[in-house]
């Protein structure tokens, strides 16, 4: 970090411009006085001096085995999903059926057919509200190649 540098500030929405840089009496630490005049809001004052450090890597898990190197497979999964379909279907029913919305769900319950085909379940016709409510993967098995 030095003077002339811009520094993100509030996650990004706005810029501060570094204008001193001074080293700090704790190793990996430097005082920083920043002109928050810049672009976007200002939460701090023009002449604050700030103490950073900059983020020290994360020590590798020294207890991981090592995997090897990368390898491409083919897996064969074997997924469940609870899937609801929003609709519209034109069709013929009784007039003393329509008039009654339990009787309408239980007839088109036992007569699939009057709208089975008309399920889209890709969504590719454009009329049909797709929602995943529930996924989960019951089997993965590795797909031998020759």
């Amino acid at each position: 970090m030095k003077p002339g540098d811009r520094v993100s500030v509030l996650g990004g929405s706005a810029f501060a411009e570094v204008r001193t840089v001074v080293p700090h009496n704790e190793p990996g630490w430097v005082s920083v006085l920043l002109d928050t005049s810049c672009d976007g809001p200002a939460l701090i004052r023009t002449d604050t001096v700030l103490d950073v450090r900059r983020p020290e890597p994360e020590p590798a898990d020294s207890d991981a085995e090592d995997d090897g190197p990368d390898t491409d497979v083919t897996v064969e999964l074997t997924v469940t999903e609870v899937v609801e379909y929003n609709f519209p279907v034109g069709m013929t029913v009784p007039a003393r059926i329509a008039a009654d919305p339990e009787m309408l769900h239980e007839h088109l319950a036992e007569n699939e057919e009057l709208w089975l085909d008309d399920l889209d379940v890709t969504g590719a016709g454009g009329k049909t509200c797709i929602s995943v409510h529930e996924r989960t993967l019951d089997q993965a098995s590795l797909v031998e190649t020759a």
